[in-house]
């Protein structure tokens, strides 16, 4: 019966995706932020040898929702909505030969449009 060298496949599959490689501990420990202008960004030290400042901080996204908008970008959702089968056979359709054209032919950007169209047309008239 043959014995399976577990060794050997160990070494070979560490690193991967499912077998991550054995992290080394950091002799030094994260120090805490000494800068009292910048109190909420945390600080990593920096690995021996290296010339760069002893401290320095990683930028932090705010989970906070922004209130401003900026006018320029629009953001887009992703939404469903219900519509009928020849409609969306005709955006398909046109998609199709606007593709055949060279242009994007983007059925999103179709029903952007209509919307925006629609609501036009009922903002004004209320």
């Amino acid at each position: 019966m043959k014995k399976l060298n577990t060794d050997l496949i160990t070494n070979d599959l560490e690193g991967s995706a499912f077998f991550p490689s054995k992290k080394i501990a950091r002799e030094e420990p994260v120090s805490a932020p000494t800068s009292l202008s910048e109190p909420n960004k945390p600080y990593i030290n920096e690995l021996p040898g290296s010339t760069d400042q002893s401290d320095q901080y990683i930028p932090e996204r705010s989970n906070a929702r922004s209130t401003v908008r900026p006018n320029i970008k629009r953001i887009i959702t992703r939404n469903s909505f219900e519509i009928y089968e020849d409609q969306m056979d005709s955006l398909r359709q046109q998609a199709y030969h606007e593709k055949m054209e060279g242009k994007i032919g983007s059925m999103s950007a179709m029903v952007r449009e209509a919307i925006d169209n629609y609501l036009k047309e009922k903002v004004t008239k209320v």
